[in-house]
């Protein structure tokens, strides 16, 4: 029986992690595996640790989150070695550094032509200056975050535009600023599992608000994905190399476009609108990543 490892520094706290121990209890031996734990023995011995047991004894493992009361780089550094030696990692840890950064999976996608929004990545209020000046409504986010945590709509019209930016600088340091689509007042989730869309849900704004995020008050519909949006979103997901993602659509008034590739991706509003346990097939597409290495 293959033993898997669900990695979250806050098991108590995080209903996916649940989901997915639950999922997986069904099919192998299944621990929670706070990377709080982890330790590297350098010696003859060449061991890395998860609290007193060799790593090496799980074959593969989750990363649903790290501990911020340790140290977070190091944890992921440990999850770059895991993965060298050969224990599966889902997502990969190359995979969940392209997709935490808004820069890096929107230029990836951009290069491998993908429709996004036009962007610009800033560290200085000054190179923005031309890029406020092209474009009437712009979203302004921090390069690295997730459910809508300090995203901002803003419009050229209003008198203090370049000081709301500079806000957005001063804690994030480096933010990413990018043309609003007008849209329907939604988006779309589509969740990817391997090669396939296992769930899509509109994600609907709350009446006069514009943020699409599940958390921030979004209310969630099932949706059928075009044939067109099923595509995008599955080869979305394979050009970032993720085993599951959710990818965010919008649909704007000359097509869609993709907004966001998610690393380590929620589902709670996919399991109410449309009843399915995404969490049941992130476990059985491992298991079946297992046996194809005949392990």
């Amino acid at each position: 029986m293959y033993k898997i490892g669900i990695v979250t520094g806050q098991f108590d706290k995080d209903p996916t992690s649940h989901d997915l121990f639950d999922a997986a209890s069904h099919t192998a031996k299944v621990e929670v595996v706070d990377p709080i734990q982890f330790s590297a023995e350098l010696n003859s011995m060449h061991e890395i640790k998860i609290g007193p047991v060799d790593a090496r004894g799980f074959d593969a493992l989750v990363i649903r989150g790290l501990n911020f009361n340790g140290e977070t780089d190091f944890q992921f550094e440990v999850f770059e070695q895991l993965d060298r030696m050969g224990i599966l990692l889902v997502n990969s840890p190359a995979a969940i550094q392209v997709a935490e950064s808004k820069f890096l999976t929107s230029f990836i996608l951009q290069e491998k032509g993908f429709r996004v929004p036009d962007s610009l990545i800033v560290q200085k209020i000054e190179d923005a200056e031309e890029f406020l000046d092209e474009y009437e409504d712009i979203v302004a986010k921090p390069l690295y975050g997730f459910q809508g945590y300090g995203v901002i709509r803003i419009k050229r019209s209003e008198k203090d535009t370049r000081s709301r930016i500079k806000r957005l600088l001063n804690e994030f340091k480096c933010i990413c600023l990018q043309k609003h689509i007008p849209n329907p007042g939604r988006d779309i989730r589509a969740f990817v599992v391997g090669d396939e869309v296992v769930a899509s849900i509109y994600r609907l704004a709350q009446i006069g608000r514009w943020k699409t995020n599940i958390r921030a008050g979004a209310m969630p519909v099932a949706h059928e994905l075009t044939d067109e949006q099923r595509e995008i979103s599955v080869k979305a997901s394979r050009s970032l190399g993720l085993d599951y993602t959710g990818v965010d659509i919008i649909e704007g008034p000359d097509g869609d476009y993709i907004l966001e590739v998610n690393g380590a991706p929620a589902w709670s509003g996919i399991m109410e609108a449309t009843g399915r346990n995404v969490a049941e097939d992130i476990i059985n597409h491992i298991i079946h990543r297992l046996k194809s290495r005949g392990g």
